[in-house]
């Protein structure tokens, strides 16, 4: 290479970083990515402490990789350079056939899930009331055989067993109910959630445990309400060719009340929001989205109630167990701080369902505040 080219190789790299370094000062930080539906990490505060203990450059990394210019668009051509050189997995998410997007199970910090396991197990031995327990495998576990050979993906239904044995509460086996339904369509293509179809499936595991009589799905008239749905593991992929998919229904609201507290207060809400259907994040279109309490009052006070500890599977699911109860209590403890121990006697509930994703429970270090 002569001397010459070698002086325009270097003047165009330094060229390069100069202009993002210029385009990364100049463009505001963003807060929320409306893309991967997640906050985004903010310039981190500077200590002498943070500094000497690693944190601070950490959090930096955090940041600017949150925070690069143009960030969307390189996360899919670096997916696309990944498929050209025969990878067909990006930011730990798999392309599979009929372009399903997994996003595979990392092994569990096992200290994280048997303190989260303890703080379940001693709701359960000081309830009076009947604690029913609810793992849902992921499609990195229904779907497993789609994964490449020798993917990095732990077994969620070890998990599952091994939670089951160490908490003294009523187990619901919703990994056998999702196994026996995996050639339906029970998880979304582009999101880690289960459709609608397989919250149904998840319900009948529910009844069952509960010696509940399930009804049954022909009693339901589904309604698709999008066909234009692309998910959060489609945007943390890069595989921004993948086709949309739709989202259905089963269930009407009737005479039902649904109330929120996003902040406290109550705000009178619905199962379905239809504004989310014009947003990106349409899953939020089920109760409008994440919320630290919500109720559903369904008219039935003949029967029990029921609280539901849950994470936002149950947002899909919960819809179909308003036919077995006169309220339901919805609460997410990664958003709710107050005395659960309290809640319970003020609300006189007669049954507590505890429900997570695998991957949720294995890394929600919120769920500790069950035991209090």
């Amino acid at each position: 290479m002569s001397k010459k080219a070698s002086w325009l190789q270097t003047v165009i790299f330094l060229a390069f970083i100069g202009i993002f370094f210029l385009l990364n000062l100049i463009i505001p930080d963003r807060d929320f990515s409306e893309n991967e539906n997640r906050y985004l990490e903010q310039m981190p505060k500077f200590t002498f402490s943070k500094l000497f203990n690693g944190k601070f450059t950490s959090d930096f990394e955090d940041y600017v990789t949150d925070q690069f210019a143009f960030r969307d668009s390189w996360t899919a051509l670096k997916a696309r350079a990944e498929l050209i050189i025969g990878k067909d997995e990006n930011k730990g998410i798999f392309l599979c056939e009929d372009e399903r997007l997994i996003e595979a199970f990392e092994e569990p910090d096992m200290e994280d899930v048997d303190f989260s396991l303890s703080s379940i197990d001693t709701l359960a031995k000081n309830s009076e009331i009947p604690v029913y327990f609810a793992l849902i495998p992921s499609p990195a576990e229904i779907y497993s055989e789609l994964l490449p050979k020798g993917a990095p993906n732990a077994s969620q239904k070890e998990l599952i067993d091994y939670a089951y044995s160490t908490v003294d509460a009523i187990n619901v086996d919703i990994y056998s109910a999702l196994a026996r339904h995996k050639d339906e369509s029970i998880f979304y293509r582009t999101d880690h959630h289960w459709t609608s179809l397989g919250a149904y499936y998840g319900y009948t595991a529910v009844c069952e445990a509960m010696g509940l009589e399930a009804k049954a799905l022909s009693d339901y008239e589904e309604s698709i309400v999008t066909e234009s749905f692309l998910g959060t593991t489609f945007s943390s992929s890069g595989f921004a060719w993948v086709e949309p998919e739709s989202i259905s229904t089963y269930v009407k609201q009737g005479d039902a009340v649904i109330t929120n507290y996003p902040n406290g207060k109550a705000i009178e809400s619905s199962l379905y929001v239809e504004s989310f259907l014009e947003a990106k994040d349409k899953y939020s279109y089920f109760y409008g989205g994440n919320t630290p309490l919500l109720t559903i009052e369904t008219g039935k006070e003949e029967l029990p109630s029921l609280l539901i500890v849950r994470d936002s599977y149950m947002d899909s699911m919960s819809p179909f167990l308003m036919e077995h109860f006169s309220t339901i209590h919805i609460i997410d403890l990664r958003y709710y701080n107050a005395s659960l121990a309290g809640y319970i006697e003020a609300n006189e509930i007669d049954n507590i369902l505890v429900s997570y994703s695998v991957p949720n429970f294995a890394t929600d270090l919120n769920i500790f505040k069950i035991a209090y």
